[in-house]
């Protein structure tokens, strides 16, 4: 019983969350639909079973890692679930780019998962406002380079922030994957969104992590407003694929773009 009104806590939270950041209410149609389809898939069909189990080898298989946290692997079924819905691996080599990469959690199961994709990761690795009492931050980055050193062959490194990356190495349709988990703070995010959704390529996926992350004071502050925002913009450019924790959108065409000739 307690479990029960556990879980009614929590919606009833994310339903509040998802009106207080201002989310359309498309969005939070497909949140809830969505949501429960694929809990309901995950464990009764087949390959929602399969997804299930994949996370659990992958735990298992990542113990040789140096990890001071797991906040990557419950994510798993989600993203192979959008990774199927693509065409990723019939193609000859799947440009991915990253945007935040930590201790390289999620970089390390994406190349050890995609054998054809190369991976570009972006980070400071200096920590957001979250992480300024971390113990270990001054040793992260060190610890990137140790649990990624099998895929230096497939994996770009590039240290600085998102901004200066966009600046220096910026290409419109250049990338078939990108996960958006750099700084947390909706202003950095709403630009994150943009310039990456510009880098994607029409049919690739771009993967938003912690939308429902609370760490500002006003909850609008928090990547939920960010990304908001971000899906009233593109809608008609957008499908939804995937919406727990995380929103994964899929890139349906590119902006029309009006001459006044």
């Amino acid at each position: 019983m307690k479990f029960f009104f556990e879980r009614m806590k929590y919606a009833f939270w994310t339903l509040q969350f998802l009106v207080r950041t201002d989310a359309p209410l498309w969005l939070i149609y497909k949140y809830l639909r969505l949501r429960i389809t694929h809990k309901i898939l995950n464990k009764f069909s087949v390959t929602g079973r399969h997804y299930v189990e994949t996370r659990n080898e992958f735990r298992l298989a990542v113990s040789k890692l140096k990890l001071d946290n797991d906040w990557f692997t419950s994510h798993i079924p989600t993203w192979l679930r959008a990774l199927d819905a693509s065409d990723f691996k019939s193609q000859k080599i799947v440009k991915c780019l990253e945007v935040g990469s930590w201790q390289g959690l999620s970089a390390y199961f994406l190349l050890s998962n995609l054998n054809n994709a190369n991976l570009v990761c972006v980070d400071t690795w200096e920590g957001a406002d979250e992480h300024k009492s971390v113990e270990y931050l001054t040793s992260v980055e060190s610890t990137f380079d140790g649990n990624l050193s099998e895929f230096t062959d497939r994996l770009i490194k590039y240290k600085g922030t998102s901004f200066s990356f966009y600046n220096s190495k910026f290409e419109a349709s250049a990338y078939d994957f990108i996960y958006v988990d750099g700084s947390h703070h909706s202003d950095d995010v709403l630009v994150d969104s943009i310039k990456c959704f510009e880098m994607l390529k029409v049919g690739g996926l771009l993967i938003f992590d912690d939308y429902f992350w609370k760490y500002y004071d006003k909850a609008i502050d928090n990547p939920a407003g960010a990304i908001n925002l971000f899906v009233r913009l593109k809608h008609h450019q957008l499908e939804i694929v995937c919406f727990d924790y995380q929103l994964i959108v899929r890139k349906i065409s590119n902006s029309v773009r009006w001459s006044d000739e």
